[in-house]
């Protein structure tokens, strides 16, 4: 069938269980027709039923959409992901974006971006401050992986992937210090969807409250920071606040909020001076 039949097609299939199924059905046919979605208008793909009924089935199953595509933009940049990586999502963008605030004025900044997964954070600094040292961390050997492919795709050349636990013995010496971490509590996990689920569970959960992470790496990296760095942190929602208390109770001044796109307290930052 034609790539116009079978987004149509794709979209009634996933109806029932997608809150947004004209828009991922253009992701779907796009990518079985092997192009960009805002080309599709122009391809002469023939789609099968078949291979629609198989990403379908997938979808009904809660893979993440990211995960059959095999890829996602993030800031401006794509991104390779799939099983073992946490999908890049666009409340992280906000992150970037403070980033790049921060560090605006130093030349040559050096930046680590800690609980690094698919390399997203930090590929995006890198890419907008070539002149940057940028050091990413990660655990475990699925993400690392993508993070590995990452930097090479985007041609991160001033990217360094560390395989390291954010939780062993800081180092370095840093301007700015980034984390994504995981910050989901554990109690929530009832009420979570099948897709986030089918990520890896050890980038959604930060301990009992959420906060585990944050109270370690404040803690432990503060040491890890230049004079007057930053430590800046994506949380959750409701979370600011108390992210804020365990900044200032491990010695942060000048502690900070940045919002989403939709008004929610996304990031929240602070300076340290180590004088």
């Amino acid at each position: 069938m034609t790539p116009k039949q079978a987004e149509i097609l794709t979209a009634q299939m996933l109806t029932p269980f997608s809150d947004e199924p004209k828009s991922e059905a253009k992701y779907i046919v796009a990518h079985l027709a092997g192009c960009e979605p805002n080309r599709l208008l122009f391809s002469n793909a023939d789609i099968k039923k078949e291979d629609i009924e198989a990403v379908v089935i997938k979808r009904r199953q809660g893979t993440p959409l990211q995960y059959i595509l095999g890829s996602w933009w993030f800031y401006k940049y794509e991104f390779l992901v799939g099983e073992g990586v946490l999908v890049p999502r666009q409340d992280t963008e906000v992150l970037v974006e403070a980033a790049l605030e921060f560090i605006e004025d130093i030349e040559n900044p050096s930046v680590m971006d800690l609980c690094s997964g698919s390399g997203c954070i930090a590929i995006s600094i890198a890419k907008e401050r070539e002149d940057a040292q940028v050091t990413a961390a990660e655990k475990y050997n699925e993400a690392y992986e993508y993070l590995l492919k990452n930097i090479n795709h985007n041609k991160a050349n001033n990217v360094t992937p560390k395989l390291a636990d954010v939780l062993d013995t800081p180092f370095g010496s840093f301007n700015l210090i980034v984390c994504n971490p995981p910050y989901i509590p554990l109690g929530d996990k009832e009420d979570l969807s099948k897709e986030v689920l089918s990520e890896p569970h050890t980038a959604l959960f930060g301990g009992d409250d959420g906060l585990y992470f944050y109270k370690e790496i404040s803690k432990n990296w503060k040491q890890s920071l230049k004079s007057n760095g930053i430590l800046a942190f994506e949380v959750g929602i409701n979370e600011a606040e108390d992210v804020a208390e365990i900044l200032k109770a491990n010695g942060f001044i000048n502690i900070g909020f940045k919002n989403d796109i939709i008004g929610i307290q996304r990031v929240v930052f602070g300076t340290v001076n180590n004088v």
